[in-house]
């Protein structure tokens, strides 16, 4: 279940600005809430991606940390740490596309760019 509601944000002792207050119920009786500055006109279906786009980019992330190498950098740079970063995501594009290369097909044929 899914609630979204229009909230004044506090800051200190004065009102703030006003913002999305998204709350999600799991069929567990887990409840979880998140606040987003998006737009008074945004649309409820938008703000729900945005909400559940956090555990494949949080997934990602461990992916590139555990077996790529993200958090193994020793540079003196900012430029050497981007490439360093840069690396790291050139190479979980490359897992990935092998990873849906060589997974079975469901009902729903994959079609990976050419």
């Amino acid at each position: 279940m899914v609630k979204n509601c229009r909230v004044v944000e506090q800051q200190g002792d004065r009102d703030g600005d006003e913002v999305w207050l998204y709350i999600r119920k799991y069929e567990d009786g887990r409840i979880k809430y998140a606040v987003s500055n998006a737009p008074g006109s945004a649309d409820i279906q938008d703000l729900h991606h945005a909400a559940t786009l956090r555990w494949p980019i949080e997934q990602s992330f461990q992916e590139c940390k555990s077996f790529l190498g993200m958090a193994d950098y020793e540079t003196r740079s900012y430029i050497g740490w981007r490439r360093h970063m840069l690396l790291v995501m050139v190479s979980h594009l490359f897992v990935l596309e092998v990873r849906l290369r060589f997974q079975k097909k469901t009902n729903a044929e994959i079609v990976l760019p050419s």
